[in-house]
């Protein structure tokens, strides 16, 4: 029973994160389609639409989870038929297609999803494929959202403290693209600059930066959700060794805090903050 119930919050983490990258990977790749590029903009965004009522799917399905008091007796037979029962996943006609539900295991939502985001990465490589401005347009947005989260993490004293976009070491890289990038303008005044002829090494190199990126930013993410559930449970146990983890407004914080923690939900600065209020209650003080 544990090791299904833990293999359907992963199915759930893994889908809910890739939601979130495929999502940014859509918007930033179009932008501003035109001509051939509409067509393939809008088979990603309606596969798009797929991954997120499969997604929403599993979110029902972990509320379901949550909402079992206790894995014994009549609550080990409730967690036993959510896990035995097909999630009814509702598609919604933002594609065109008619509203229909169908009812899937979590194995074939899964597979359905690894599905749609490899066909969704695919209509993304192809139509960035000899389009280095669009590389470089993700490249940028995937450092920026990087940098973001590490200034999130820093401000909330999370994580080993380094700086995770310095071991990119992608400084060059971005030269290379300003250089690439003036030469499409024309822009060659300057006679120590020359043009770069892309071979498609340039792009690769791109290609192996935004995934080198989306690594880094996946793996401190997980850190610091791993880190703000950690504390959490070390302040439960507190709670419980001081005979306060019952308490209507202590349970009340760590139900708040269980939810700031969701996949689907979690932030960074977010799930700090409930953690906090947890560890403040906890302490006997005000909220």
């Amino acid at each position: 029973m544990r090791e299904r119930l833990d293999a359907t919050l992963a199915a759930h983490a893994w889908v809910c994160e890739q939601l979130l990258d495929v999502q940014q990977l859509v918007t930033d790749a179009f932008r501003q389609p035109d001509g051939p590029a509409a067509a393939g903009a809008q088979e990603a965004r309606d596969l798009l639409h797929r991954l997120g009522c499969l997604s929403l799917a599993l979110d029902r399905l972990v509320d379901d989870l949550d909402g079992v008091e206790e894995p014994t007796g009549a609550g080990a037979e409730s967690l036993a038929r959510l896990l035995d029962d097909p999630c009814q996943v509702r598609f919604t006609a933002a594609t065109g297609e008619p509203v229909h539900t169908e009812a899937m295991s979590v194995q074939e939502i899964l597979v359905a999803a690894r599905e749609h985001v490899a066909r969704i990465r695919r209509i993304v490589e192809a139509y960035g494929r000899d389009r280095l401005a669009v590389r470089a347009r993700r490249l940028r947005a995937s450092l920026e959202r990087l940098r973001q989260l590490a200034a999130e993490a820093a401000g909330e004293g999370l994580g080993d403290g380094t700086d995770p976009l310095a071991a990119l070491a992608v400084d060059g890289l971005l030269d290379r693209l300003t250089t690439a990038e003036a030469a499409g303008r024309g822009q060659w005044w300057r006679g120590d600059v020359q043009p770069e002829r892309d071979d498609g090494s340039l792009g690769a190199a791109v290609d192996r930066a935004v995934e080198r990126t989306d690594t880094a930013r996946r793996r401190l993410r997980r850190g610091c959700h791993l880190e703000l559930t950690g504390r959490l449970e070390a302040y439960r146990q507190k709670a419980a060794d001081e005979g306060r983890a019952e308490h209507p407004e202590v349970e009340r914080a760590y139900r708040e805090a269980l939810a700031a923690l969701r996949p689907d939900a979690f932030t960074v600065t977010g799930a700090s903050r409930a953690v906090r209020d947890y560890q403040r209650t906890v302490n006997g003080g005000t909220r």
